[in-house]
């Protein structure tokens, strides 16, 4: 479960950089529809990058 935040945070960045470099590339490439879907990825990425930095921290064993 402690892995679980790391993770999520790495999916989280995946998720980023496909919405931004695939949806701008369909822009340039006119495929307007499909730029809409792939960018929809970067909200997405920006929730799974919080949902894991809050994991992480609040996972981690307290300090003795």
């Amino acid at each position: 479960m402690e892995r679980l935040g790391p993770y999520t945070v790495y999916a989280g960045i995946v998720l980023i950089l496909v919405g931004l470099i695939g949806g701008f590339a369909a822009l340039f490439h006119d495929a307007d529809g499909v730029a809409v879907n792939i960018l929809v990825l970067v909200p997405l990425g920006f929730v799974a990058l919080l949902v894991g930095t809050v994991v992480s921290q609040l996972m981690t064993p307290p300090k003795q």
